[in-house]
This record gives C-alpha cells, sequence and structure tokens, in this order.
C-alpha cells in the first residue's frame, strides 16, 4: 500500500511540475514580448521627437527663405542641437540608425546641414542676401532638411511596424498558449482520470456488486495500473474473505436453525420410532401364532415408520449440508410447501393455523432451492416463536411491476417488534428474543441470501399486533 501510494503521489507530482514548466515557457515568452514591445515604445516616442524636431527645423528654415531673419536660422540651429542630443544619446537601442550605411548617410547628412546652416549664417554677415552663393546654400539646405526628415520618418514607421509584429505575434503567443492548456489540461485529466478515476470507479464498481452479494474478484486483465495492482490484489483477497466469512455465516444460520429445529424433529422422529420399536415387538411376541398375511401387514407398518423417519432425517440433513450454492430455475410455491412441511410439527405443538394463499400459476424464479427454503424457514420459526398463545401465520405469494417481481409475505399475529428495533432487526447478532432462545443471525443472513439472489427482505410490524415480513425476489424472465 505504501509503494502504490508512493508511486501515485510521483505520477502527480511529475504531471504537476510539467504544467509547472509549460506555463512558465510561456510565462517566459509573453514577459519577452511585453518587454521587447515596451522599449519599441520608447523608441517610437524618441523617433517622433526626432520627426518633430526637425520639422521644427524645416519650419524655422522656411521662414528663413521667406522672411530673411537671421533669429529663424537661430531657432533652427537650436532644434539641430537636440536632433544631434537624440542621435548621440547612449541608451540603448535608441536609434538603429547609429548602425549601418543608413546611419553614416544619416550623420553625414547631418553634419552638412550643420556646415551649410553655418556658411549661410556667414554670408549673410559679409554679403548681400541676394548673392548666387546663398542662393546655392539655401538650395542645398533644403534638400538636406529633406532627407533628414525623410529619413526620420522612415526610422519611425519602421519602429511602428516592429511594434505591430510584436503585438501581433504577443496575440498569437496568447492564443496559442490558450490552446495549448486547453489540450494540455485534457492530457492531463485524461492521466489523471486512467492513473486515479478508472481504477476507483472499477473498484466502486466490485463494492456495489459485493454489497448486493456478488464477491466476483477483479479479473487481472481490469487491474492495467500499475500502481493500483497491489491494491487490487489485497481487494480481491478481501473479496475472498468476506465470500468465506459470509459462507462461514450462512452455516451459522444453518446451525443455529437445526438447533431450533432439534427438539420438535425429535419429538416428530419419536413417534415413528415408538411405532416402530412396538410392532416389531408384537410381531417377536405373536409371530408364532400370525397369519402369514398379519405378519406381512406388521412388516410393511415397520417399512412405512422406516421410511418416514428416514425421510425426516434426511430433510434435517440436506438442509444442515454446506455446499456451493448452484443456480437453477425454481418454483416458489414447492419450496413453501417444503418448508412449511419442516415446521408442521412446531405448528401443531404451538397451536398456530396456517393460511396459505400460493396460486399454482406463479412464474418460475431462478435462484438456489436450499437457501431459499432456509429465507422461509427462518421466517416460519420467528413467527411461530412470536405467538407463544397460538395464532395464525398466513402465507402469501403474488407478482407485481407487471410480473417482473414475487414477492411472499409471511405474517403473524404475534407480539410484533418495537419501533426502536426495527432498524437493527438485520444486523448480525441483534435479537429481540430472551436470552438463549435465539442467536440474532437468522434475519441477518435470510436477507444476505435474498440479495444474492437479487431481492430484498421488507418488514411491517406493529407492537402487540404482529409482524409481516415481505420476500421480494426478481422473476426469471426466460423461464
Amino acid at each position: 500500500m505504501k509503494v502504490t501510494t508512493f508511486r501515485i503521489r510521483q505520477r502527480i507530482i511529475q504531471a504537476f511540475m510539467f504544467c509547472v514548466l509549460a506555463i512558465l515557457i510561456f510565462a517566459g515568452l509573453s514577459f519577452q514580448a511585453h518587454w521587447e514591445m515596451g522599449k519599441r515604445l520608447r523608441l517610437v516616442e524618441r523617433a517622433d521627437d526626432l520627426v518633430n524636431n526637425i520639422l521644427e527645423i524645416r519650419r524655422f528654415e522656411k521662414n528663413f527663405f521667406l522672411y530673411r531673419q537671421s533669429a529663424s536660422l537661430t531657432e533652427a540651429r537650436s532644434y539641430l542641437q537636440r536632433v544631434d542630443e537624440i542621435c548621440c544619446s547612449k541608451e540603448e537601442g535608441v536609434l538603429r540608425l547609429q548602425t549601418g550605411p543608413q546611419s553614416e548617410r544619416f550623420h553625414q547628412i547631418l553634419s552638412q546641414y550643420q556646415d551649410t546652416l553655418t556658411l549661410i549664417e556667414t554670408l549673410l554677415q559679409k554679403s548681400s542676401p541676394a548673392s548666387t552663393s546663398l542662393a546655392s546654400l539655401e538650395e542645398n539646405l533644403r534638400n538636406l532638411g529633406q532627407q533628414l526628415l525623410t529619413l526620420a520618418e522612415r526610422w519611425a514607421k519602421e519602429e511602428r511596424a516592429t511594434i505591430d509584429r510584436l503585438f501581433l505575434r504577443a496575440v498569437y503567443l496568447f492564443v496559442f498558449s490558450i490552446i495549448l492548456f486547453v489540450i494540455l489540461g485534457m492530457v492531463v485529466a485524461w492521466y489523471i482520470s486512467r492513473l486515479l478515476v478508472r481504477p476507483l470507479f472499477q473498484m466502486q464498481t466490485y463494492m456495489d456488486k459485493i454489497a448486493h452479494g456478488d464477491f466476483t474478484p477483479i479479473p487481472d486483465s481490469e487491474c492495467k495500473s500499475q500502481e493500483f495492482f497491489s491494491l487490487f490484489r489485497a481487494f480481491n483477497r478481501m473479496i475472498h474473505e468476506l465470500e468465506h466469512h459470509q459462507e462461514q455465516l450462512l452455516q451459522s444460520g444453518k446451525i443455529a436453525a437445526v438447533g431450533t429445529l432439534t427438539a420438535g424433529i425429535a419429538h416428530e422422529l419419536n413417534n415413528p420410532i415408538n411405532n416402530i420399536v412396538l410392532t416389531a415387538e408384537a410381531l417377536k411376541e405373536d409371530f408364532s401364532t400370525l397369519g402369514q398375511g398379519e405378519a406381512q401387514d406388521l412388516i410393511h407398518d415397520i417399512l412405512v415408520q422406516s421410511q418416514r423417519a428416514s425421510e425426516i432425517v434426511r430433510n434435517l440433513l440436506d438442509f444442515s449440508r454446506s455446499e456451493q450454492p448452484v443456480s437453477e430455475p425454481v418454483n416458489i410455491v414447492q419450496i413453501l410447501r417444503d418448508t412449511l412441511k419442516l415446521v408442521q410439527n412446531q405448528v401443531t405443538l404451538s397451536g398456530v393455523e396456517v393460511e396459505r394463499d400460493l396460486p399454482s400459476d406463479l412464474p418460475i424464479i431462478h435462484g438456489n432451492p436450499k437457501t431459499l427454503q432456509q429465507i422461509f424457514l427462518n421466517l416460519f420459526i420467528n413467527a411461530i416463536q412470536a405467538m407463544r398463545d397460538g395464532g395464525t401465520l398466513a402465507v402469501r405469494a403474488r407478482t407485481e411491476n407487471g410480473g417482473h417481481w414475487l414477492k411472499v409475505e409471511v405474517a403473524d399475529t404475534g407480539t410484533g417488534i418495537a419501533p426502536e428495533d426495527l432498524p437493527h432487526i438485520f444486523e448480525p447478532f441483534y435479537t429481540t428474543k430472551e436470552v438463549g432462545r435465539g442467536t440474532g443471525l437468522g434475519l441477518s443472513v435470510s436477507y444476505s441470501i435474498a440479495q444474492k439472489h437479487g431481492g430484498h427482505i421488507e418488514v411491517k410490524s406493529q407492537k402487540g399486533a404482529g409482524s409481516t415480513f415481505t420476500v421480494v425476489l426478481p422473476v426469471d424472465e426466460e423461464g
């Protein structure tokens, strides 16, 4: 059992660790995607700053071309300095233009723009605004500014596209993780079901069979789980022991019933034995004077009485014999009649009248005649013992529920059963009789036999007004 528990715990821990590992992997991938998206968002902000500053440079540049104010060039230089600060930022990955051929081009254009802006400022101080050299520099400044703006906008556009790809990847990762976790959950649920639920359900099924008297062990072909193999083996041992003890309990009930029958049967045996003795003595004394016909009549009386005694003993031995029950088609009316014959002497001595309502057209049931006889024998003896001053024993049989169930009622007019005792009368060794008059096994064994036949026993009783026990048995449909 300890090995089984350890294996089950180990398998569950392995499944749990596998789920935790999968969750950690997807959590790491999700964290990486969100971290990258956060970094890219910061880059987009810097790219937008770069584009906005270059736009401001171009705006003051156009103002200068329109109004020829040196203040416009001063403002353009201040924004140019901000662009240079962004480009020279030490933040990791701020500007992908810092590496590769486009980076060199951007820095070259930025440097040329600064130099051109310086030359224009110098010419404004030395010559007239209408000089040819100044016009050439202005055109060059305009081209360089446009190139700077194009490169900055391209970078911002690329960063936004990168964010879109990261976001799409995060969505795909989220959807894929949900699908994978659902599949993983189903696999783990199937694994746990195969590991725990299925074996436990099998065990519950066989426990229900045991509750109905079926002690069939779990076949080895169904013990596929190595974790539960030892438990199934122990369970089969328990079933074997329960069946063995059930047979012992059944036999104990038989012995108790035999003990109750002994007094009546001894009295019943005494009659034929006395007749045999008296007839034999008469035959011995008058042998010489008897005719052949008279002697044969006496011998015939001896044989009849001997057969009667032999039949009584044989019925008692058949009832008390321990044998493996064999199920066969049974006529319940014949069982009831034979059982009433067994208690006929007790019925006569107790002054009890027997009322019978046993239709001849009752359906056939399937069961073991000996064990079924024991049920009714226990009920008859209990009923007779409950009527010490005489009374009526009613035995009635009928079908119900469309002929699917056969009910046999055994009713008496005896002392009845107290309400507080009714819930316990089918418990082993529970008895309401006086000390020495009962073992408390009769009803318990009878109920167990009824369950083995797929039926049960119902009881109605009122203190001082008698009891009615109803044996409910399934009908053999094929019969």
